[in-house]
C-alpha cells in the first residue's frame, strides 16, 4: 500500500543496470519507487501504481518511448502526471526537442548525475503539486458558486413571491388578513440568507488566518446551559430529548462566548437530523489535569467509516440527498476550536450513534 506522504515514481527502462541505479538514488532521496521493463507493462503500471511521477526512457525494446509519453498525455486520468524522458542514445537538441514536444515536462541525457536527477525530480513534483493545488482551488472555487447560487435562489424566490402577493393585496385593496403570515415568511427567509452568508465569511476567514476570537472568561456551564435552553424545544418537536449531565462544579474559561454557543449549536443541529424519533442527544462537561472536555453525543444511526474521514469537509454532506443549509457547519466547527488552540474529536459506531468531543487545552502556567 502506497504512503500516501511519499511520492511514487514510476521507471520504465529496460536496462536493468539503469533500473538498479535510479532506484538506489531516489530512495535514498526518500522516494518510492516501482519499475516496468518495458513501454506496454508501463502503460499498465501508470494507470494501476498511481505514481506521482514518471521516468520514462526512450529506447524501449516493445515500442518508442516518444509515442508512450504521447499516449499518457493523451489519457485524460494520466495526461497530469509530470513525465521526465531520458536517454543514452537520442541526446542530440533534436532528440530532446522532440521528447519535449511528446508532451515530457522534463528530458535527461544518460549518464545523469545523481544530484541532477533528484534536482530534476523534486522540480517536477514541486510543478506537479503547484497544478494539483491549483486546481483544488479552482475547483473549490466552482462549487461555492454553484453551491451558494442554488442555496440562496430558494430564499430569494420566497421573498420575491410574498413581496408579489403583497404588492397585488395592496394594488387591489383587498383585506386579506395574511399580511402578518407573509411578513414573517419574508423575515424567515431573510435569515436563511443571512445565516449562508454569515458561514460563508466564517469559512472565509478561517481558510484566509483573519478568524479573529473575542475571548475573556466565560463559565462553561451557563453556556451549555444556554445552548441547552435554545435547542430543547426544537428537540421536543422531532421527538428527541437533549438532557444536560455535567458536575454542579463551576468550570471557567477563556474563550469566546459566541463562538463557542455557535460550535456547540452546529453539533446539535447536526445530530438533530440524523437521531430518530425518541432518541436521545446528551451534552456533558467534564475536566482533566490538562484540558477541559465538551462533549455531544447522540443516539443516532452513526456515520461509516469513509465518510468519518470527510466530515469537517467545506460543502460535504453524508447523504446523496441534500440536507438543509450548505455543508459548511462543521468545517466551521474545526475552525472555531482549532482557533481556541483545541481540537475536536469525532467517535461513532453504526447503529448506536455519535459523538463529538470538543478539547480545550488549559493553559500552562509558569512554575
Amino acid at each position: 500500500m502506497q504512503n500516501k506522504n511519499v511520492s511514487r515514481i514510476l521507471h520504465i527502462d529496460d536496462d536493468e543496470s539503469n533500473r538498479y541505479a535510479v532506484n538506489l538514488i531516489l530512495k535514498k532521496a526518500g522516494y518510492e519507487v516501482v519499475a516496468a521493463e518495458n513501454g506496454a507493462k508501463g502503460i499498465k503500471m501508470a494507470s494501476t501504481e498511481d505514481p506521482d511521477l514518471i521516468i520514462l526512457d526512450i529506447r524501449l525494446p516493445d515500442m518508442n518511448g516518444y509515442d508512450i509519453c504521447r499516449n499518457f498525455k493523451a489519457n485524460p486520468e494520466l495526461k497530469g502526471i509530470p513525465v521526465l524522458q531520458t536517454s543514452a542514445t537520442f541526446t542530440t537538441s533534436e532528440d530532446k526537442v522532440e521528447g519535449l514536444d511528446s508532451g515530457a515536462d522534463g528530458y535527461l541525457a544518460q549518464p545523469i548525475e545523481s544530484a541532477v536527477l533528484v534536482a530534476t525530480v523534486r522540480s517536477l513534483l514541486r510543478t506537479r503539486h503547484a497544478e494539483k493545488i491549483a486546481l483544488k482551488a479552482t475547483l473549490a472555487r466552482e462549487e461555492t458558486l454553484a453551491i451558494v447560487s442554488h442555496d440562496l435562489r430558494n430564499p430569494l424566490a420566497a421573498i420575491l413571491l410574498q413581496v408579489s402577493l403583497l404588492s397585488k393585496q395592496i394594488a387591489t385593496g383587498s383585506s386579506d388578513n395574511n399580511i402578518p403570515d407573509k411578513l414573517a415568511k419574508i423575515t424567515n427567509s431573510c435569515n436563511r440568507m443571512n445565516r449562508l452568508i454569515g458561514d460563508l465569511l466564517d469559512v472565509s476567514n478561517i481558510e484566509g488566518g483573519q478568524f479573529k476570537l473575542n475571548k475573556s472568561l466565560h463559565s462553561l456551564n451557563d453556556i451549555l446551559n444556554e445552548v441547552w435552553v435554545s435547542f430543547e424545544d426544537q428537540g421536543k418537536q422531532v421527538d428527541v430529548s437533549i438532557v444536560r449531565e455535567f458536575a454542579s462544579k463551576i468550570i471557567s474559561f477563556e474563550v469566546d462566548k459566541d463562538r463557542i454557543i455557535q460550535v456547540l449549536g452546529n453539533i446539535i443541529s447536526n445530530s438533530l437530523k440524523f437521531t430518530p424519533k425518541m432518541g436521545k442527544i446528551t451534552m456533558w462537561l467534564r475536566e482533566t489535569d490538562t484540558d477541559v472536555l465538551i462533549g455531544i453525543e447522540d443516539t443516532g444511526k452513526g456515520i461509516e467509516d469513509e465518510s468519518l474521514k470527510h466530515i469537517f469537509d467545506r460543502y460535504w454532506q453524508g447523504h446523496k440527498t441534500r440536507q438543509s443549509g450548505v455543508g459548511l457547519g462543521l468545517s466551521i466547527v474545526k475552525g472555531i476550536v482549532e482557533a481556541h488552540d483545541g481540537k475536536v474529536i469525532v467517535e461513532s459506531e453504526i447503529g448506536k450513534g455519535t459523538r463529538f468531543t470538543v478539547v480545550l487545552p488549559k493553559p500552562v502556567l509558569p512554575h
